[in-house]
């Protein structure tokens, strides 16, 4: 695996400057375009034979101003149960700016696992203890885990926070651990060129701060000896992303004020599409080329296939209560609306995000009973008064009755759709409780 070096990263990121230039122009250029550009593709027909555009009507009648993105990914399986993959989307993909939140955690946690192979340190795994160390303002010392079975941190806990309940603390450790230098090199090298991850989530941290990373020591099971150990940093490369119209709402809510706009200009981005995309490659990496694919092991894609479609209540190491973090505390698509999941057989492989206003998910829907499987990424912005960092967004009023009722309404065509090969799922097949 290749790592970009300072003189390399510095030419492309002038290059995705210029880039950057002429997604806006052309965004600008083709900014009405709306759903109905798109009016004999199969998603619509889904959509609008059903009562769901009736109820729904004016999410899908101003997709603009929901900032409304849809993909639906069709798989049909061959002879060899190898996935071959058909997406469809509502409206055409967007460059305008949306706020990914927790949706950057999912191509982190893979970089992660990515990293640690490529180290190729003979005792360095995902399980390794490890002591986080601080050198700079907004950082902090971290050397122990109440939540892990032995009581030390790990990136495969921080990983598993993270899938499990979008554990903020965890992914600034990962953050941390990979540095946004090397986070957004190696996007680029996959070629989301677009992406832009520069941010910890929380602690007050700004701009400047986000450039610096801590040192990693990693220990022996007993803690007596060094097995690797990472400096701390500094990433001196500009950031800002290149979407288009990054100043969100009328205005943003600070301390009891509302202020002007705020610019999100240098804050994460990856495009909607990217996400969707860096999705299905974890969960079908053979239908991409290698040189798009994350460089993870088999065991590796089977840890993450876990923790994606675990519920926290099935969890031992974090144990979570289900009062606190109900079954869909983080499963949007079809699950939006139903705090206890009775029919486990159905699970979504997935990452969310949710932040002022905006609302996503990208999931692999796989009924392992039944053999249906889709991919759904679906994303929304229920702000109503459009007025950020404040509490009153419509997330339980409307955005995640629409993924719920979104999600049913593929699964139901999709279980009723004749397929030539009936699909082997073994592979996601997991045995979850304790």
């Amino acid at each position: 695996m290749k790592t970009t070096g300072s003189a390399g990263a510095t030419c492309l990121h002038t290059c995705r400057f210029t880039f950057c230039i002429a997604a806006v122009f052309l965004y600008l250029f083709f900014n009405s375009a709306t759903c109905r550009a798109q009016q004999g593709n199969l998603l619509r027909k889904i959509i609008y034979s059903d009562s769901f555009a009736v109820k729904y009507a004016k999410v899908l009648h101003n997709p603009l101003k929901y900032h409304l993105q849809v993909i639906y990914t069709r798989i049909n399986r061959d002879s060899g149960n190898r996935p071959h993959l058909k997406s469809y989307y509502l409206c055409p993909p967007s460059k305008r700016y949306y706020y990914p939140a927790s949706l950057v955690k999912l191509p982190l946690v893979a970089l992660a696992l990515e990293k640690l192979d490529s180290l190729n340190i003979a005792g360095l795994t995902a399980d390794t203890r490890l002591v986080v160390d601080s050198s700079h303002a907004c950082q902090c010392v971290e050397y122990r885990d109440t939540t892990a079975k032995d009581g030390y941190p790990s990136i495969a806990q921080y990983i598993k926070k993270m899938l499990l309940v979008s554990d903020n603390r965890s992914y600034n450790r990962i953050y941390e651990f990979l540095s946004p230098a090397y986070i957004n090199g190696r996007l680029w090298e996959l070629g989301y060129n677009q992406a832009e991850i520069n941010q910890r989530f929380g602690g007050g941290c700004d701009t400047t701060d986000n450039r610096f990373t801590n040192s990693f020591t990693f220990l022996s099971a007993d803690s007596s000896a060094v097995i690797y150990r990472q400096a701390a940093g500094c990433d001196t490369l500009p950031f800002a992303n290149c979407a288009a119209c990054t100043k969100l709402g009328r205005g943003y809510m600070d301390k009891g004020r509302v202020l002007p706009p705020r610019d999100f200009r240098y804050c994460n981005y990856i495009p909607f599409e990217s996400m969707n995309r860096i999705l299905m490659s974890i969960i079908f990496p053979q239908c991409f080329p290698k040189s798009s694919r994350f460089g993870l092991k088999p065991e590796d894609y089977r840890f993450l296939y876990k923790y994606m479609s675990m519920l926290p209540r099935e969890s031992e190491h974090p144990e979570y209560s289900q009062k606190e973090f109900p079954d869909n505390f983080k499963k949007y698509n079809y699950f939006g609306c139903t705090d206890t999941i009775s029919d486990t057989a159905i699970r979504s492989f997935n990452i969310v995000g949710r932040a002022y206003g905006f609302i996503s998910d990208c999931s692999y829907i796989a009924d392992l009973n039944t053999g249906t499987e889709f991919f759904l990424s679906v994303l929304l912005y229920t702000n109503e008064k459009d007025i950020l960092n404040t509490s009153n967004y419509e997330y339980k009023k409307l955005a995640l009755p629409f993924m719920s009722d979104l999600g049913h309404l593929i699964y139901n065509y999709e279980r009723k759709r004749r397929k030539r090969y009936h699909p082997d799922l073994s592979l996601f097949r997991f045995r979850y409780k304790k």
